[in-house]
């Protein structure tokens, strides 16, 4: 609506020499785009809050003030006869003068935030640019006012009024310019700008238009007052609305960033205009010939200081691209520079905080970022002046130690000792663990982050040092890795089957499945060697999901050929990484189906580890459970938190770990160990088996503490499904 009453205003204009209108018709777009932009700026306000919402009121206020002037205007068009100069009463002259200085009290109190002596210095300067450029056009349009009006008491007031408008203009562009931060939006105040220029326009076009008492040079500006008003206000709600959808009440600070532009054009202006005073008159007056030497200076000046700024910002920006924002230590890119230039014996080290990312979960990211502060500067203290410390991201930090490896160690000694001291983050004391992977020599960095993968991925092992045996074993890793899905489609991986026995007459009850990969060259790879490297490619989910269709075909098998209470169920492991696969739930019941086989025969094994964060893992084994399976705690005792995973998990079966079994038959207080949890096991309801039972009297033992389940080399060692076909044939068992 603005910019259609504005093209209104321009045609009427532009045909009103050659047409004979009403001599109000002019106003109509004029009063209607002020009304517009009063009405734009109250809504502008209404959706703002703060600062920002005061300073759209005033302007608002400001803006219905102009109103007020170009409806007196009106007014005084229709009332007062046309004399040579178009109608303009004292009345309308104070509503436009009241308008302006309300405007300026507005852009004033607008907050701007503050800056640096130089930045401040620069602003300073770019002002009095601004001034002086403005004080030479003032100087001249005040001189051609004379010239054309006379001195006549309506004319100076006139030109008064309009030369309050115009610093009214000039405060905007004062204000951008001084302000390093602000709630308005600088586009916003940029559309406001123009509105300065308004005045003194509306005098040229008004003696433009003399010729033609219909037309008016006040209603020509003011249709673009208006629409330059609602312009402002478009450009600030967008800021804090995205696209008219109000997403926000709050706007939020824009910062200004203030170049050369303003200066270079207030200069060129200058010198257009007293260029162009030159060629008409043939001479300049004293007050043109001083600003115009004045500015200069003032710009040669200003871009003295703004080369100084610029230097200092390029200095704070390679300091910030050198350094970590919140550690202030080294980033990645030093370290590695460094890392690569250094000279004698060097030692690098690579720091990873353990659990971090729960810690952040738990505690909150403020304590994560304290907890952080904290640790480089422990780090910072124990490696000394001579290193280089890096934060590399996330939670990992480099250390590059001058020194032999015997003298590194020493440092790398202090900083395993000091992970037991806690550290203060945000009021919380929190203990970190570190995994530290060490290298020298060549390839310093690639080597240690070698290093720090192998120490973070063993629970034994918080420090690694490079050597040539590890490459070996990532070699060896990598080999294996290569071969797994061509072994898993070559048919190359079998179950063997353990079996799991009653106490004390050893008939068989149960088996556990294990899996062997037998090359086709004869060589048999180690499952402690492939389960590992299975996990870091995701390919035991695709192993896995072989794994138990296998078991569950077997199973059912069995249960056809020997009846359905041959065997109490079959066991088979699953990996930490596939309880995160939601698909595992409806695998094992797609492969429970395919066969036939109860999901009540089948036991899942999972260890304590695998469950211990909770979440997607333990979603997953409550799925299973309701599924009809059951689930074993494997290598229960072990893990973090065994005794809070018997509510939290739902948990059939314990299976007690062989570390406690070889602990049978001496001390007390060994053996109260396996008793208590056969105790809680029975008042909880849930079976126990004991793993890795090897001799005839720990069978007599932990019969007599409670169990009732047991498997070990003494009863049988993993074997053929051929194999537990003949233990299932009738009367056949296993002795204890």
């Amino acid at each position: 609506m603005a910019v259609l009453l504005a093209v209104v205003e321009v045609a009427l204009i532009a045909l009103g020499p050659h047409l004979g209108f009403h001599r109000l018709l002019v106003w109509i777009p004029a009063v209607g785009g002020v009304g517009l932009a009063v009405t734009a700026f109250a809504a502008t306000a209404g959706g703002a809050t703060g600062p920002l919402r005061l300073f759209w009121r005033r302007v608002a206020v400001a803006m219905g003030a102009v109103l007020v002037g170009a409806v007196s205007q009106t007014v005084d068009v229709a009332l007062i006869p046309f004399d040579g100069m178009p109608p303009l009463g004292s009345r309308t002259l104070l509503c436009y003068v009241v308008g302006t200085l309300l405007a300026i009290v507005a852009m004033l109190r607008l907050p701007g935030g503050g800056r640096t002596w130089r930045q401040l210095t620069t602003a300073v300067l770019d002002l009095a640019v601004v001034g002086v450029t403005a004080g030479v056009a003032a100087s001249e349009y005040l001189g051609w006012a004379v010239d054309r009006f006379g001195g006549r008491a309506s004319a100076w007031w006139l030109n008064l009024a309009m030369v309050a408008i115009g610093v009214a203009g000039v405060t905007v562009v004062v204000k951008i310019m001084s302000a390093s931060r602000s709630p308005a939006a600088r586009t916003a105040l940029w559309w406001l700008a123009p509105i300065g220029i308004a005045g003194p326009m509306s005098v040229i076009l008004m003696t433009l238009l003399l010729p033609w008492p219909h037309l008016n040079g006040s209603a020509a500006v003011l249709a673009f007052v208006g629409l330059f008003g609602v312009l402002a206000a478009r450009a600030q709600q967008r800021v804090y609305a995205g696209h008219g959808a109000p997403s926000s009440r709050v706007a939020h600070p824009a910062v200004y960033r203030r170049g050369a532009v303003v200066p270079l054009v207030a200069t060129g202006l200058t010198s257009l205009l007293v260029g162009t005073v030159y060629l008409r008159t043939g001479h300049l007056t004293t007050v043109q010939v001083a600003g115009t030497t004045l500015l200069l200076l003032l710009v040669v000046t200003r871009q003295a200081f703004a080369l100084a700024e610029n230097a200092t910002l390029l200095e704070t920006v390679a300091h910030q691209a050198m350094h970590d924002e919140l550690t202030g230590l080294y980033s990645r890119r030093s370290f590695t520079t460094a890392v690569a230039g250094a000279e004698g014996p060097h030692t690098v080290a690579l720091l990873d905080l353990k659990d971090f990312r729960s810690i952040n979960d738990s505690l909150g990211p403020v304590a994560g970022d304290a907890l952080l502060t904290e640790y480089a500067a422990r780090v910072t203290r124990i490696a000394g002046e001579r290193a280089v410390v890096a934060r590399l991201g996330g939670d990992e930090f480099g250390l590059l130690l001058p020194g032999t490896p015997d003298e590194t160690a020493v440092t790398v000694d202090r900083l395993m000792a000091a992970g037991d001291e806690p550290l203060c983050a945000a009021g919380h004391e929190v203990v970190v663990e570190v995994s530290i992977g060490l290298a020298d020599g060549a390839d310093l960095y690639r080597r240690a982050e070698i290093a720090l993968r192998e120490a973070g991925s063993h629970t034994d092992a918080r420090v690694v040092r490079w050597d040539v045996s590890l490459q070996r074993q990532i070699t060896q890793r990598a080999t294996i890795a290569a071969d797994l899905r061509r072994a898993l489609t070559a048919g190359e991986f079998h179950m063997l089957y353990q079996p799991v026995v009653a106490l004390p007459h050893g008939l068989m009850t149960g088996v556990e499945a294990l899996i062997r990969w037998t090359r086709a060259d004869g060589r048999v790879i180690s499952p402690a060697a492939f389960v590992p490297v299975a996990e870091e490619t995701g390919l035991i989910v695709e192993l896995g999901e072989w794994i138990i269709d296998t078991v569950c075909a077997q199973a059912a098998e069995w249960r056809h050929r020997h009846g359905p209470d041959a065997l109490d169920s079959v066991a088979v492991n699953v990996s930490a990484r596939q309880l995160l696969d939601p698909g595992l739930p409806e695998m094992v019941a797609a492969a429970l189906a395919r066969h036939g086989l109860p999901a009540e025969q089948l036991t899942v094994e999972i260890t304590e580890t695998a469950v211990f964060g909770g979440g997607r893992a333990l979603a997953s084994v409550q799925a299973l459970a309701d599924l009809g399976v059951h689930i074993a705690l494997d290598d229960f005792g072990t893990g973090h938190s065994s005794l809070g995973l018997l509510r939290t998990c739902p948990v059939d079966v314990i299976k007690v770990d062989k570390s406690f079994v070889d602990g049978l038959n001496g001390t007390p207080q060994q053996e109260a160990i396996a008793g208590a949890i056969a105790d809680i096991a029975d008042k909880m309801g849930l079976a126990t088996v004991a793993e890795g039972v090897e001799r005839p009297e720990q069978a007599r033992r932990l019969f007599e503490l409670g169990y009732r389940r047991a498997q070990g080399f003494l009863f049988a060692r993993p074997m053929s499904a051929a194999a537990i076909d003949e233990l299932l044939d009738p009367g056949i068992g296993i002795a204890a």
